[in-house]
């Protein structure tokens, strides 16, 4: 029972369960709001330099004491453990831009990160708490961002239907920032892979293509297949056939067993014979009529008995285990086929078809590839080759973000420069705009303006550029050209000559771009999530459950 007594002078904490941590506002440099803005820039900071084509990569070891070697910011967030609420709500924002849009992850934290360190700048210089005024600046800044950037876009890329060139244009700079200087052999197989499976231009599920990693080789070896690709081989003889029926069934191939426990007393021979003759004259059944149904192509979901094959191998059928149910879903996906829960002949709307199935080696391993039906392609495989686990793994979260850029592009087409030309535009636009704002919230605006900046710089200083003369250059090339999308960003690859800052070159030469809708859905979530922490005055934290962390 608890105590119904309270003791003023314990203040708050006597009121609360023992063991609650309780943090208030002060006037101290020690306060909630500057400890949450210096917990996201230290999250910020550690991944920043993971942004962009020459970001670097991280190697993170999480709690079962896995290895992940990745320089993908939503990647990283979700193998480590970020227990400072603050910090935690800037992952928030991060894991949502990657379920929506796939990509623009490390925009998100590094825009939010600098946008607060902006904050901090403004409350250590005017006294400001995070007052309306600040709060209002950053979404009337916002507000111009999302408005001003409607002229920024580049004119000419709307079209009622994509080629691959189109698709190629846009894969480019995504999978650059991923894997940079694979994006020329990456490229062509996303855009392959999308146009395959897409019923029309006009829409692509980012489900329908599927990856298939196989260990050894080089990059160079992936290769795009139509169908569906199983990473083993077949449990029967039969390794070809052309145009099958085929039946899926999600419980294994095998005499079913009773829920109970039973005794079975045989007390002759004849009884024990007479016993076996039954099971394999009900398997024998079940196999004849599958057969008989028109179905050539057995795939089930769990285990095959050996008598089970006997007959298969008997009735010349072909036999392929899948024990993953989210890969039996897609497999029954590509060929149209239903999953039974019962041993029998399927019906004929319950059935898949293909237009050949067969066994190959690749890589040393063998594999089952399934081609689904012309026209009717809805499953297309790219299977990755590399040295070692870790770069598989990154490989196949560049091609997934590829897929989701696509998505992102057929819904919505269009395109702005990258390489932070679009940020410093945004920049030198809202600095000048700030001027004619009367009231406080100019200096917000302006400190929303400078925290652009953060994109052409970090991309500089990741290319080992002088991060200083390199804005210099861009900020003066924007202001010069206020009246048109400028093209001006960072180029990473262009070398410093005698004379020259170098670093700043033509986007729409590099054919540098960013999808307008990724970068509109990462600034909007990146300041809720500056606006929801500089909201927060208290932090009040129960006391862990359970026992003692080891």
């Amino acid at each position: 029972m608890s105590s119904m007594t309270y003791n003023a002078a314990a203040g708050l904490g006597g009121m609360m369960k023992e063991g609650t941590q309780h943090f208030e506002q002060d006037n101290s440099s020690a306060s909630v709001v500057l400890r949450n803005i210096e917990a996201c820039m230290d999250l910020s900071r550690m991944l920043r330099t993971s942004f962009g084509p020459q970001g670097r990569c991280k190697l993170v070891v999480n709690h079962l004491e896995k290895k992940i070697v990745t320089s993908d910011c939503a990647s990283i967030l979700k193998e480590i453990v970020i227990e400072h609420p603050a910090a935690q709500l800037l992952k928030q924002a991060c894991e949502k831009q990657e379920t929506e849009v796939g990509d623009g992850t490390n925009f998100v934290v590094a825009f939010g990160g600098e946008l607060l360190w902006q904050t901090c700048l403004l409350i250590q210089k005017m006294t400001w708490q995070p007052a309306p005024e600040i709060l209002a600046g950053y979404q009337k800044a916002l507000d111009l961002c999302l408005e001003r950037v409607q002229k920024l876009v580049i004119p000419g890329n709307e079209r009622s239907s994509v080629d691959l060139d189109t698709l190629l244009y846009v894969l480019r700079p995504v999978l650059a920032s991923k894997q940079y200087g694979s994006q020329e052999i990456l490229a062509p197989l996303v855009a392959d892979a999308c146009l395959q499976v897409g019923s029309d231009t006009t829409k692509i599920s980012a489900e329908s293509v599927r990856t298939c990693k196989i260990l050894g080789g080089s990059i160079t070896d992936s290769i795009l297949l139509p169908g569906y690709v199983a990473t083993r081989g077949l449990e029967t003889t039969v390794t070809q056939l052309e145009n099958v029926k085929i039946a899926v069934f999600a419980c294994g191939f095998e005499a079913s067993s009773t829920e109970a426990k039973g005794t079975v007393l045989m007390k002759t021979a004849e009884d024990l014979l007479s016993y076996n003759k039954t099971e394999e004259r009900n398997m024998q059944n079940i196999v004849e009529s599958i057969r008989e149904s028109g179905a050539q192509f057995i795939v089930t979901g769990g285990n095959i008995s050996d008598m089970a094959l006997h007959f298969l191998e008997r009735n010349k059928m072909m036999a392929l285990k899948i024990s993953s149910k989210w890969e039996l879903r897609r497999f029954c996906q590509a060929v149209g086929a239903t999953a039974l829960v019962r041993l029998g002949a399927p019906m004929p709307d319950e059935m898949g078809f293909c237009e050949s199935v067969g066994q190959k080696e690749l890589g040393g391993k063998t594999i089952t590839l399934v081609r689904a039906a012309k026209g009717s392609n809805k499953l297309a495989t790219i299977v990755l080759r590399a040295s070692t686990s870790s770069v598989l793994n990154d490989l196949e979260r560049a091609v997934d973000d590829g897929v989701q850029a696509v998505v992102q592009y057929i819904k919505d087409q269009r395109l702005v420069y990258g390489g932070g030309a679009i940020e410093m535009a945004l920049s030198v636009y809202l600095q000048q705009e700030a001027e004619k704002i009367a009231g406080l919230d100019q200096y917000a605006v302006a400190a929303f303006g400078k925290s652009l900046q953060i994109i052409p710089r970090t991309l500089s200083e990741n290319a080992g550029w002088d991060a200083t003369c390199i804005l210099a250059d861009l900020q003066a090339a924007h202001a010069n050209n206020m009246d048109g999308a400028c093209d001006a960003g960072v180029d990473i690859d262009k070398a410093v000559s005698s004379g020259t800052t170098g670093g700043v070159a033509s986007m729409k030469e590099k054919g540098v771009v960013d999808i307008l809708s990724a970068k509109i859905s990462a600034m909007r979530l990146a300041v809720d999530a500056v606006i929801t922490i500089l909201k927060i005055d208290q932090i009040i934290m129960s006391k862990p459950s359970g026992g003692p962390k080891q």
